[in-house]
């Protein structure tokens, strides 16, 4: 059964990072499975432009996304789009690398024609029988696709809540580093595409190319990006909800309980409820882990408070607590945590 054709689908301004992943994988794939006797994988770049130019200013040539048709026979590769000068509402750059990725940036990113071109395309490749995967924000494409809605996908995890709030059918795991349903695969953050290019290699090459190529490039075997993921301030512009999440914070130690915020905030317990559940896809509940999370995070970076301290500073009434918590949602302990930070 002869191999399928890659094809890597690359918009002007795409993370060079992410391309040249994809790029460097295939290649020393090539090379591996030369020298044991394997035959190689046939790939090539379609892009937006016949001379593309990348995040970092590199230019790379492709063929026109138009050569994009059937995939009967194929596998549509998106990396991470470039959200690098992208304007904000004010009509300017943001600063830092989380404002890029706020819902404004990314959804004006995604809106642009070449994108959308993208997006239809890989619908099509997708319903005529081809293989579609993408990583960071170039899942963003294949939700405008329709092909998020009831597939358990991956992404950026800073984009988990406009992915939510946009594709409220997916079945997002933003702490997965590579997801596959059908003929569909996603990836955690950029260079997650290093990781859904090795899942792709030993699905076609099988794992003695795999391993040769991850031992060359010196690559770890990774399943989660837990432990990559800054609990970082809300990635959201609702003011109730960001009050909220003030109050928790504001209250701890103590817990803070659903009638007495929606009290001060003069909303019904329920409506705040939902208000949560609609703006962040996720519970009140859940929402109270992720800002003592988020806080102990910021003591650990921040302080030389001991476990058991920071523990007590969120609100756990010891440190046995907050090692579940940190093990649940980073895959480290508070100690290995800091270490990391």
């Amino acid at each position: 059964m002869d191999k399928p054709e890659f094809i890597i689908a690359v918009l002007d301004g795409t993370l060079a990072a992410s391309v040249g992943a994809t790029l460097d994988v295939l290649d020393f794939a090539n090379r591996s499975a030369e020298r044991l006797g394997q035959p190689a994988l046939r790939w090539r770049v379609a892009g937006s432009r016949r001379q593309l130019r990348l995040s970092n200013g590199m230019t790379l040539k492709a063929d026109p996304l138009s050569s994009i048709s059937d995939g009967a026979a194929g596998v549509l590769v998106i990396p991470s789009l470039g959200l690098d000068g992208m304007l904000d509402a004010n009509g300017h750059e943001p600063c830092g690398l989380d404002a890029r990725y706020t819902d404004g940036i990314a959804l004006r990113r995604l809106a642009m024609p070449d994108a959308q071109h993208l997006a239809r395309l890989a619908a099509h490749f997708h319903a005529s029988g081809g293989r579609v995967c993408a990583s960071c924000s170039g899942v963003l494409v294949l939700g405008e696709a329709g092909l998020l809605d009831g597939r358990r996908v991956t992404s950026h995890w800073a984009l988990a809540g406009l992915l939510r709030r946009r594709f409220p059918q997916a079945r997002l795991d933003p702490a997965c580093m590579v997801a596959e349903e059908g003929r569909l695969t996603t990836a955690g953050a950029a260079m997650a595409q290093m990781d859904l290019m090795l899942h792709l290699v030993r699905q076609y090459s099988g794992r003695d190319v795999a391993e040769a190529v991850m031992r060359f490039l010196l690559v770890d075997s990774r399943t989660t990006q837990a432990r990559y993921m800054a609990w970082q301030d809300a990635d959201h512009d609702d003011d109730t909800v960001r009050r909220f999440e003030s109050l928790i914070e504001t209250s701890l130690p103590h817990a803070l309980g659903m009638e007495e915020a929606a009290r001060r905030l003069h909303l019904t317990a329920r409506t705040l409820a939902r208000r949560v559940h609609r703006v962040t896809g996720s519970s009140p509940r859940v929402l109270v882990q992720t800002v003592r999370m988020r806080t102990a995070q910021r003591l650990l970076e921040r302080t030389d408070l001991s476990v058991e301290d920071v523990a007590e500073r969120v609100g756990y009434a010891n440190a046995t607590s907050l090692r579940k918590l940190t093990l649940k949602m980073t895959q480290l302990t508070p100690a290995l945590l800091r270490q990391r930070l």
